[in-house]
């Protein structure tokens, strides 16, 4: 009964560990969309999606191996959801990512 406990706890920190793990890597792909936002612009989807993903693999090398691309992609959509709503939500936001002024951003 004791070894039951035992790996029902280690199996709760293990999970926890790769749950805390996911939700950091998804608020760093935040700050990569955000990069290749920047440097691609607007409009240049599937490139942004090559940027992020070499900006991912590079950081994390691992994550090439563990996370399918597709996982990844919808992954990225979601970090650029985020993205577009901190650009509709604060002006210096929008202008430090886009160098657009407010309602310019699409």
């Amino acid at each position: 009964m004791n070894i039951n406990i035992i790996l029902a706890v280690i199996l709760a920190v293990f999970l926890i560990g790769i749950i805390l793990w996911v939700l950091g890597f998804k608020n760093w792909l935040v700050w990569a969309v955000t990069e290749a936002e920047k440097v691609l612009g607007s409009g240049t989807g599937q490139l942004k999606l090559r940027y992020a993903y070499n900006l991912a693999v590079a950081q994390f090398p691992i994550m090439a191996k563990m996370i399918p691309f597709t996982v990844f992609s919808k992954w990225v959509d979601a970090a650029l959801k985020v993205m577009r709503k901190m650009i509709e939500e604060n002006i210096s936001i929008a202008e430090a990512i886009t160098n657009q002024i407010e309602g310019e951003y699409e």
